[in-house]
């Protein structure tokens, strides 16, 4: 702790009778710094132990820090008053912000802001992170005008938070138009996921592993036997997992990833056998496009077998 009394220094102390090296203490007090006595149950410095030093303004007693009568201990030292302090205003941590002041332990704005919890005083005309009211964020990079969540072009806003139509498969070609778990967006049109393959009305399979359609649509293999690589064989080699007939990677399918029969959302993708939450990079045309990526979502992938840049929550596949 930052030092009440002088960071340490043995200035309450009294000198140690010291003989041929050996120095000792009268009873009921502690030598500390080689050559010093200490009573440490009352010396902010060494309270309750050498070097134990007390937060600016407490007091020790019988070897504890404690705030004097009044104050208040809020982590970093004793506060005069939780009514008026505006850095803990009514309680610890609680900081009324810029423009702000405390008055009878509230928080008290200027004209034009308002209180919002954990932020203090703050312009919800302007504020991305409480637009328009406290704890309504504009997400996906929109910013706050007039109180509402504006988004950039080509950016559209979806509740709140700006998304890329032509790339999100949640909202693929307008507001509420998701992709089904097989398909991913590009151009703004759900398409089979890289590697899957349309047999129809959006029905996209791998012919590489798929026993009723390997190779062709058409192929089916028969009983016993599996799909690998889109060929029917009589057991699944390389290093593949067989899953219901179909011979796959689990590290890396998103029909089957880590274990069969393990689908991957239609905003995750396959990960050394775990199924990551991804969204598109708005804006990036190569990685790592760092400002495109952060929080949860901060590594820049191209998406599996696509060019298409995405953020995907985790490492890339």
């Amino acid at each position: 702790m930052d030092g009440g009394g002088g960071g340490g220094s043995d200035a309450g102390g009294i000198p140690a009778a010291c003989d041929a090296g050996t120095c000792s203490c009268p009873t009921g007090l502690v030598l500390c710094g080689g050559a010093t006595c200490i009573d440490v149950s009352t010396d902010v410095n060494h309270c309750g132990g050498c070097g134990q030093d007390c937060n600016p303004g407490a007091v020790c007693l019988s070897g504890a820090c404690a705030c004097p009568s009044a104050t208040t201990d809020c982590g970093g030292g004793c506060t005069t008053g939780l009514q008026t302090d505006p850095n803990h205003c009514g309680r610890c941590g609680n900081a009324c912000g810029a423009g702000g002041t405390c008055s009878m332990g509230a928080c008290m704005c200027a004209p034009g802001l308002v209180v919002c919890p954990g932020s203090g005083c703050t312009d919800v005309s302007s504020d991305p992170a409480h637009c328009g009211a406290c704890d309504t964020a504009c997400r996906g990079g929109g910013t706050c005008i007039s109180g509402m969540c504006t988004c950039p072009a080509p950016l559209v806003s979806v509740m709140g938070r700006c998304v890329d139509v032509s790339a999100d498969p949640n909202n693929c070609g307008a507001p509420g138009a998701g992709c089904n778990d097989t398909q991913y967006c590009t151009a703004g049109a759900c398409v089979c996921r890289p590697g899957l393959t349309d047999i129809g009305g959006g029905n996209c399979v791998d012919l590489q592993s798929d026993p009723d359609h390997c190779g062709l649509p058409t192929t089916t293999c028969g009983t016993g036997s599996v799909c690998s690589m889109g060929v029917c064989v009589g057991d699944c080699g390389g290093g593949l997992q067989r899953c219901d007939g179909a011979c796959v990677d689990t590290d890396t399918s998103p029909l089957h990833c880590g274990d069969c029969g393990n689908a991957c959302d239609v905003d995750e993708v396959c990960s050394n056998g775990r199924c990551r939450p991804y969204r598109p990079a708005t804006g990036c045309t190569t990685c790592p496009c760092d400002t495109a990526c952060l929080g949860d979502f901060a590594s820049c992938c191209p998406y599996p077998g696509a060019f298409a840049l995405v953020c995907v929550d985790g490492p890339c596949p």
